[in-house]
């Protein structure tokens, strides 16, 4: 039996930062699926930009992988890729140091490729679909005209406040359906624009399921945060006004601009969390306002901020650096939480006690950058401005005209006109099927390609084609052009490695990313996942590192009344009953004088025990006489497997890693030529 003594502890678990929750907006633009998984395994960043890597370089051979070899131009685009746009100084790597990474990489992506996970079907039909992804922005003619790159910047610089109201309608929409939708966006304009409130508009008509809820509001975007269509429309209408009717893929908007902001740029933080789930009661909030208040003042009268952190914040993931989360803006954290860290003004400021939906917070302001100048800007916006071919002023029309002159397009008009005639006679244009002399002949040439009327008739079957007397000419020659543009288009496609050599090396980084995983998935997760066995022997033979911090196990007691508690604390102080033999003394089949309930608490996890064996604050509404605590403390008392399975797993991982890297490095011996190394600049 405990009271008022010093006892504290400590818990660890595998959740992540539950404040780093990017705010969803409905309209962002789609992405390509997984991307950032791969990203954050492989640690190859899959980010569209275009590489200026000089032509006239010689490229040499840097690494040596049994018998893979990389050159430098290769091996200096993956390490600037990988090492551009980090924060964190210190976070870049050298070459020389990077390059320990790139052969680990390489060795298990060789390793999987020799295992024949390449074949796969299901590994084919993956990254066939990321290529079909990584191919529009080539197959469209993209202009970076200064004009359009501005033109984002200045979006970038300015984000818009707005509220909309949606009437859906499908992209392939009927005619009559179409008309429809658009009639009723037009009525809701009209009484909008007649004094009707938009908000009340939008929460009663809009067909956005959120509207009911949030009146249409959308808060703050900026370039490329909203579909093209929707984002032009907000830009170009005056703040305080509605716009016009626009259509996107979603349907018929209407958008009221509400405001106009300068950016707020990015900030960096730490911060200390008291996590409450959205299920815990008002009290247990409160009694976690108190912890934080507590912890505030002594952050606010000199703590180490850092240290506070590391033993009170409940975000393990970011309490381990003293609290410190990666950089963010308004628009991607909670907005209570990002409203509160662009509200510190000065480095080293620290907020009040403030709430999100995840629990209490108290923000440090460490660093806060400003929007960078448009040309440190400019690859950025070029390569997100190539990735929506929607922005771009040219057609698809356009592109297949380029290629046309490009690869020198000609259509042998001779055999074209005769394949016309044919279809005066409508035996023959039965017999284009089979073995007819005219299949056999020359119909397009380009680049070093030559296709037949065979192919085309081939393509003229798949579209089920019809010939309707009379219209046949016109007919075949709009189906021509689109055969044309097809094999243009495949064509371009085939050549995408030759002329983008960066799209080559992104798309080798799928190739290989993929691989990746999936050989991970089988070396090294699911044998330290799946093989409890030997988590168990990894475990019994391992250096124990994993240890509570001093806890107080025992029991909280609470008594019918104060006559109770007094008689059991007597007994306790006789003797030492396990929990089920004190029930049952002080307890009978009709009436239950006592409740236990079985603690192990670390200082500041349960009021009543900080009470008693902390020094505490006594809590509100709490009576001492009929409430105590019995048990001991406990003194750096070692974690089970299972109270420490997530941490003693990835330490198991790692070991299976690197047992099974080295057996590659004995496989696959590595050749390293310093000279070309030591040529490749290092990123300042």
């Amino acid at each position: 039996m405990f009271r008022k003594s010093e006892v504290r502890s400590q818990k660890t678990g595998g959740r992540g930062s539950a404040i780093e929750v990017q705010k969803l907006t409905r309209y962002l633009q789609p992405a390509t699926r997984n991307l950032m998984a791969f990203s954050l395994m492989v640690g190859v960043f899959l980010i569209l930009s275009t590489l200026t890597l000089s032509a006239q370089k010689k490229s040499e051979i840097v690494v040596t992988i049994g018998d893979l070899k990389v050159n430098s131009d290769d091996f200096e685009a993956n390490y600037r890729k990988n090492n551009t746009n980090i924060l964190d100084k210190k976070d870049i790597k050298s070459p020389e140091d990077y390059l320990d990474l790139f052969i680990r990489f390489k060795l298990k992506v060789f390793e999987a490729e020799k295992l024949g996970y390449d074949t796969v079907r299901s590994y084919r039909n993956e990254l066939d679909g990321y290529r079909r992804e990584l191919v529009k922005p080539y197959m469209t003619d993209v202009s970076f005209e200064e004009e359009m790159v501005k033109t984002a910047y200045h979006r970038t610089q300015y984000e818009r406040e707005a509220s909309h109201l949606l009437i859906r309608v499908a992209p392939d929409a009927s005619a009559a359906d179409t008309l429809a939708a658009w009639n009723k966006i037009t009525s809701l304009r009209k009484q909008i624009m007649d004094g009707a409130d938009f908000n009340e508009m939008a929460a009663k008509y809009s067909e956005d399921p959120s509207a009911a809820q949030n009146k249409g509001m959308l808060g703050y975007f900026s370039a490329f945060q909203m579909i093209f269509p929707f984002e032009d429309m907000a830009y170009r209408t005056p703040v305080g006004q509605v716009s016009e009717i626009v259509r996107t893929s979603y349907g018929y908007h209407l958008i009221k601009v509400l405001d106009e902001r300068l950016a707020a740029g990015s900030i960096k933080v730490a911060h200390i969390m008291k996590m409450f789930s959205q299920q815990a009661t008002e009290e247990t909030n409160a009694k976690l306002k108190l912890s934080a208040d507590s912890i505030w003042q002594k952050a606010t009268s000199g703590a180490d901020f850092a240290e506070l952190a590391k033993k009170y914040s409940d975000d393990k993931q970011s309490s381990v650096k003293g609290g410190e989360l990666n950089w963010f803006t308004p628009n991607n954290m909670v907005p209570s939480f990002a409203d509160a860290a662009f509200a510190l003004k000065n480095d080293g400021e620290i907020s009040p006690v403030i709430r999100t939906p995840y629990g209490w917070h108290i923000i440090k302001r460490l660093e806060r950058k400003t929007i960078e100048p448009l040309e440190k800007l400019r690859p950025d916006l070029e390569a997100k401005i190539m990735q929506n071919p929607t922005i771009s002023k040219h057609s698809d029309e356009i592109f297949d005209r380029k290629l046309r002159d490009e690869y020198h397009l000609k259509v042998d008009e001779a055999n074209f006109t005769k394949f016309l005639d044919s279809f005066a006679d409508s035996t023959v244009s039965k017999n284009l099927t089979s073995d007819n002399p005219l299949k056999k002949r020359q119909l397009i040439t380009f680049a070093d390609q030559t296709i037949s009327v065979g192919s085309f008739t081939d393509f003229l079957q798949q579209q089920n084609f019809v010939p309707i007397k009379n219209q046949e000419e016109l007919q075949l020659k709009g189906l021509l052009n689109k055969f044309i543009n097809q094999k243009l288009l495949e064509y371009e496609d085939s050549q995408l490695e030759k002329k983008h050599p960066d799209f080559a090396r992104i798309y080798q980084e799928y190739h290989d990313g993929i691989l990746l995983f999936n050989i991970s998935k089988d070396k090294i997760w699911d044998a330290a996942s799946n093989d409890t066995a030997r988590l168990q022997n990894y475990f019994d033979h391992t250096t124990k590192k994993y240890f509570w911090n001093d806890r107080f196990k025992g029991w909280i007691i609470h008594s019918k009344d104060p006559e109770t508690q007094t008689k059991v604390e007597a007994f306790l102080k006789e003797k030492d009953p396990g929990k089920q033999q004190l029930i049952d003394i002080f307890n009978s089949k009709t009436e239950n004088n006592i409740q236990i309930t079985d603690v192990a608490l670390e200082k500041g996890e349960n009021p009543v025990v900080d009470y008693f064996i902390w020094g505490g604050t006594k809590p509100s509404g709490f009576d001492e006489t009929t409430t105590f605590v019995h048990g001991k403390k406990i003194n750096n008392e070692m974690k089970t497997l299972k109270d420490a399975s997530g941490l003693y797993s990835s330490d198991f991982q790692e070991q299976i890693e690197k047992e099974w890297v080295d057996s590659l490095l004995n496989k696959y011996p590595v050749k390293i030529n310093q000279k070309a190394l030591k040529k490749i600049p290092s990123i300042q």
